[in-house]
């Protein structure tokens, strides 16, 4: 594959182009079709950007050509239903899919020299034919259609102006129609190998209006379904149903049965596109490193994954790059080739402007393999969960997500039944996938969605160590920023507001370790480390494997402590069942959360209400309450924890 920036939404023109490994499903149905009875109908199905134009390509190539190396077999005649109907009234349109079958069937007929007597007989029954239909719509628009294929003028004004002409019904255009491909197939010259019949590729039937679709449906089977002929239809089954509801109405189950009985009385071989199985990781693999998003060596380097485990954040060098971009991409675009190459495109942006930043900027930190790959995960967000994208740009810690978060983003409750069996689903135990499950309620896409959503958030979140997460989004989130269809008001509004946040978080956390560690019982017992950017502080318990979490929410006007137990549910449940006599000792009253083991902890919060984060002079009284209660938990629970362990 040669590098370029970008890859193209174009559809496949043969088989040997193929990237996604279908060539065994064209090569099936081309074979089924190679020797099929006709008249009949096939439906390629399959939802938008599913490669269905690419997939008839193919079997055009195949069987109307020499895509395969041997002799065609039909005459192939393609059909855009898109280009039909644009500015077109439902009328017209039918009018313009008849004259360009005409058309392209004339075309083959002087190829092949057939009768000059047969051409003009199809042109009269069509536009006679036109004729009844031009009750109904404007006459002026027939004759356009008459003048357009090229009917003479005194057989035109024969058309509409015999007033004794019998009109031409729907069975004798369908005759004279199959007498046109009758003297097609027999005009055929000797001596070389002979086409069995015509095969008409129907494309971007879904691009119409789906009553449009419906009729254009009918109309090929009413008047087009003649013997030595195959129709391939490219269409989504949905499409069929819309437009039929729109005609018909209803949308009981007994309708839809009657839906089916519809389609299944047109087509008579369904063929759905096998978009399950195609091979998007070679797909993925070249495209990447087309756009020089990865290197060769990047994509099969292996990577280390952090895991919840029993014995807190637990490492895993088990998955290559090119695994994780796969599991990213099959949970968000799926394998829909359309939706890939859009990824593919936004990343080959994000790239340049970041390789741009980087060459500006002589302080700006290396972007690794880790970064790209969260790159690629909130990037697979922006393109098939907007909505999960655009609040994470509002909250960008999403680790923290909790109630709070919810009530700010107006979220529906959940109720205690529904709580419950999130808290069973290791999916959902944690407060911010619950708060990704409340926002998945606000949609049925995000709903059905869900899982796949919550697993990609925690893809994403097992790049980097919790002390490291939040440092992470943000710098990510401001390159894939550029891409989001988010308005750039909001975007530039949201930027100012967490560099402003984040600003104010690291003043607060500096000052705070400056004045801390001037005490020296505080500086005793714990670790100096660098202040943060994020909305807490981590201060590992020597010798009980746990951590105490100082955490300040501006917008919340909060400040608390924690205790966070990752993956020592057991450890966890033992200190529970001494709470009252550690509140004791503690002088405190605890938040005791508990979530199976995945992220336990216990809470003291600043109750008082007096705290101000925004007043920097009362900063002061708020690290003399933080060194206080730290002090209080450290000496409390490192005694309890140690007992238990011993």
């Amino acid at each position: 594959m040669d590098d370029y920036t970008n890859i193209i939404d174009t559809p496949l023109c043969n088989a040997k182009e193929d990237k996604l490994d279908t060539r065994k499903y064209v090569q099936g149905l081309a074979q089924y079709l190679r020797q099929s009875s006709m008249p009949t109908t096939v439906a390629i199905q399959g939802q938008w950007g599913a490669g269905k134009t690419s997939f008839m390509n193919q079997l055009r190539s195949i069987l109307c050509e020499t895509g395969d190396g041997c002799d065609p077999q039909y005459f192939g005649v393609w059909i855009n239903m898109w280009e039909y109907s644009l500015m077109q009234t439902p009328e017209k349109t039918l009018i313009s899919v008849i004259k360009g079958m005409i058309k392209e069937c004339t075309k083959i007929l002087a190829q092949l020299n057939a009768p000059s007597a047969v051409v003009e007989e199809l042109k009269q029954k069509a536009w006679s034919f036109f004729k009844k239909t031009g009750s109904v719509i404007a006459s002026t628009a027939v004759k356009a259609g008459v003048n357009a294929v090229g009917l003479d003028g005194d057989a035109a004004a024969a058309v509409f102006s015999e007033e004794d002409f019998n009109e031409t019904n729907p069975q004798e255009f369908r005759d004279a129609f199959a007498n046109t491909v009758e003297k097609c197939l027999s005009s055929q010259p000797e001596g070389k190998p002979r086409r069995r019949g015509f095969m008409f590729f129907i494309d971007d039937l879904d691009r119409i209006n789906p009553e449009n679709a419906v009729q254009i449906l009918e109309l090929l089977k009413n008047m087009f379904e003649v013997s030595n002929c195959i129709f391939v239809l490219a269409i989504d089954y949905d499409v069929v149903v819309k437009g039929l509801k729109t005609k018909f109405g209803g949308s009981s189950s007994d309708d839809d049965r009657a839906f089916r009985s519809f389609f299944d009385k047109i087509i008579q071989m369904p063929f759905s596109m096998p978009i399950g199985a195609y091979d998007i990781t070679s797909f993925l693999e070249d495209s990447l490193k087309n756009i020089g998003y990865f290197s060769a060596n990047e994509l099969c380097k292996e990577v280390k994954l952090i895991r919840e485990g029993q014995d807190g954040e637990e490492e895993i060098t088990s998955e290559t790059v090119i695994s994780v971009v796969d599991e990213m991409t099959r949970l968000s675009t799926g394998t829909n080739p359309r939706s890939i190459k859009r990824l593919i495109n936004t990343l080959s942006l994000i790239k340049i402007i970041s390789n741009i930043q980087s060459q500006e900027s002589e302080e700006e930190e290396p972007l690794n393999e880790y970064d790209y790959l969260m790159n690629y995960g909130l990037v697979c967000l922006q393109i098939a969960y907007p909505q999960i994208y655009d609040r994470i740009i509002e909250e960008p810690n999403y680790l923290s997500w909790d109630g709070d978060t919810a009530r700010k983003f107006r979220l529906a409750r959940l109720s205690d039944e529904k709580k419950e069996s999130l808290d069973a689903a290791t999916e959902f135990n944690e407060d911010w996938e619950k708060v990704v499950y409340r926002i998945c309620m606000t949609s049925s896409y995000l709903l059905i969605s869900a899982l796949n959503i919550s697993s990609l958030l925690n893809l994403i979140r097992a790049l980097y160590p919790r002390d490291q997460f939040e440092r992470k989004i943000n710098k990510m989130l401001g390159m894939t920023s550029v891409t989001s269809v988010t308005s750039l008001a909001k975007s530039e509004m949201i930027s100012e507001r967490r560099k402003a946040t984040l600003d104010t978080r690291y003043s607060y956390w500096s000052e705070f370790l400056d004045y801390a560690f001037a005490h020296p019982e505080f500086a005793k017992v714990f670790r100096r480390g660098k202040a943060s950017q994020q909305n807490y502080q981590n201060f590992n318990l020597r010798g009980a494997g746990c951590s105490l979490l100082t955490v300040m929410n501006i917008s919340k006007n909060e400040l608390r402590v924690d205790l966070y137990m990752s993956g020592k549910h057991d450890l966890y449940r033992k200190l529970l069942s001494n709470k009252d006599a550690i509140e004791a000792e503690a002088g405190l009253t605890f938040d005791w959360h508990e979530s199976g083991g995945k992220a336990d902890f216990i809470r003291a919060r600043g109750r008082d209400n007096s705290f101000n984060l925004s007043n920097h002079e009362e900063w002061h009284k708020q690290f003399d309450w933080m060194m206080d209660v730290m002090l209080r938990m450290r000496n409390t629970f490192t005694k309890y924890i140690c007992d238990i362990l011993a």
